[in-house]
């Protein structure tokens, strides 16, 4: 009585486990606009039968548009109907709901994994593959697969954690199937002019509102403390924004670095400081300036201590019209 009664509150966990992701390989020094490869190895325990094409899905940035710069493959190992090598996978058809949320799959991911712990603009794009695979338990022991990954990175330095995810696209994101289907890994694209946007940390700076131009009035906030960073002027009773202007054909103006009343900013929270600014009045810029971005940094007022990016640099504010 004991050993069926154990057997039968195992049964879930086997089910936890009947689809996983077991590798995620990056390339080593991918490059922004670029073709990297990825490979990411899959496992498939029969537990039950089913017939089902197989759904795999890739967290990537927006800006990416892997759904139209990317090409992924599918190779399977075991599958005693007959292995695929090299099958296309497609994108999912935006009319096409995941069975579980009746939502879009790209909404229903993000609805129930969420965005895997990113702070920047990503998005789910759901492939499926053309094979309908007849999964028989008595038959289809253990299926391993490999999915190919060719995709264009975009023109910026950029980290992000990359997620991928894999089930049965007729289970979908049922609970006994799809969880610990869902893995990242962290990859930095290098190579860029600008510097490093890191979606793994909150940024320490923005603006408001987020979209505006050079000449309108906006504000940039700084954050002296994220959850995963905390910088010298955290706690400082001032704070002042310096810097300078790029114009567009990369000359500079000059340098505001006084600390008065004019580059002292103003506390509107535990940790954030704003400033509202007409870039042409606060830079002191001729009438005709054509700017190509705003280079700033952050000090106390006897410039002890100065805080730029996490790379050493001045952090940089570009128009944003759209």
């Amino acid at each position: 009585m004991y050993k069926k009664i154990l057997v039968l509150l195992t049964i879930p966990l086997i089910l936890l486990m009947c689809m996983t992701i077991e590798n995620i390989f990056h390339p080593e020094n991918p490059q922004v606009n670029s073709e990297i490869e990825i490979v990411v190895d899959l496992k498939l325990v029969a537990e039950n039968d089913n017939n089902t094409k197989m759904i795999f899905a890739v967290l990537a940035p927006k800006a990416w548009n892997i759904a139209e710069n990317s090409n992924l493959t599918f190779t399977t190992t075991g599958y005693t109907k007959g292995d695929v090598v090299n099958e296309p996978l497609t994108v999912v058809p935006a009319s096409d709901n995941e069975p579980t949320t009746a939502l879009p799959w790209s909404s229903a991911l993000q609805k129930e994994i969420g965005l895997m712990d990113n702070l920047g603009p990503v998005e789910w794009v759901v492939f499926e593959s053309q094979t309908t695979f007849i999964i028989t338990d008595e038959d289809e022991k253990l299926i391993t697969a490999k999915v190919n990954i060719k995709l264009q990175t975009g023109p910026d330095n950029i980290k992000l954690f990359m997620g991928y995810f894999f089930t049965g696209k007729d289970k979908g994101l049922h609970s006994e199937y799809y969880k610990g289907n869902a893995k990242s890994k962290v990859i930095t694209v290098l190579g860029g002019s600008n510097p490093l946007i890191d979606f793994t940390t909150a940024p320490l700076t923005s603006t408001v509102p987020a979209t505006f131009g050079f000449g309108d009035l906006f504000a940039v906030n700084f954050e002296t403390k994220t959850q995963v960073l905390e910088t010298e002027l955290h706690g400082a009773n001032k704070v002042y924004m310096l810097g300078k202007v790029i114009y567009e054909d990369g000359t500079e103006s000059e340098l505001i670095d006084i600390t008065n009343d004019k580059t002292l900013m103003t506390k509107i929270g535990n940790t954030t400081w704003q400033k509202y600014i007409y870039v042409d009045d606060y830079f002191n810029l001729p009438a005709d300036a054509e700017i190509e971005s705003v280079h700033i940094y952050f000090a106390n007022e006897d410039k002890s201590i100065i805080v730029k990016d996490t790379s050493g640099e001045d952090f940089i504010v570009k128009q944003n019209c759209n």
